[in-house]
């Protein structure tokens, strides 16, 4: 009996040591864990900080460009398309939207993506868009005598709604899926 005495007082003495040990490191878990932790009136490390000029007077915050996807989404519908529809459109250096700083003064390519959901073909066209005094700006800088442009549209200035009809009009003139159909008559030279 003496013997089973002694051994449960060690026992219990073991399990009081265990608990008195573990209780410790909780609290000195919880204590370090303070040490480098946030206050409720920090901002955490993780935000986003403000770009200085956002928070300059008399600036306002950079605008991202439309997407491709969203300039196309936003055309409105063109019959002489039938069921093709563009499903991307952006110039390879400009914006399209809200295009260029100088309407007058403009030499892009065109990049269009286009679909047809009845035979679920997409296919990529382009063309190069310009102004006389963009394409004059551009012989200047490049020192080219001249220029080469397969699919050109020049344009008096730059207008997104002008292009838009110029593509289509292209587009119809230029691929077989159109061919029998009416088709608008454009000027050439």
């Amino acid at each position: 009996m003496l013997v089973a005495i002694w051994a449960s007082s060690d026992d219990a003495l073991k399990l009081i040591l265990l608990v008195v040990f573990g209780g410790g490191l909780l609290l000195l878990g919880r204590w370090s864990s303070k040490l480098g932790g946030t206050r409720p009136y920090d901002v955490p490390a993780d935000l986003p900080t403000p770009d200085v000029a956002e928070l300059l007077p008399g600036t306002s915050p950079r605008v991202w460009p439309a997407s491709a996807e969203d300039v196309a989404a936003s055309l409105p519908f063109d019959p002489a398309l039938g069921n093709i529809r563009i499903r991307k459109l952006y110039f390879t250096k400009a914006d399209v939207i809200p295009g260029p700083e100088d309407p007058e003064v403009f030499a892009d390519e065109l990049n269009l993506e286009l679909y047809d959901p009845e035979s679920d073909h997409a296919w990529w066209q382009s063309y190069f868009v310009a102004t006389p005094q963009g394409l004059a700006k551009l012989l200047r800088e490049k020192s080219w005598r001249y220029l080469h442009a397969p699919e050109i549209l020049v344009f008096p200035r730059y207008n997104l709604e002008e292009i838009r009809r110029a593509v289509v009009t292209r587009i119809v003139a230029d691929h077989d899926y159109f061919k029998g159909k009416e088709q608008k008559e454009e000027e050439s030279l």
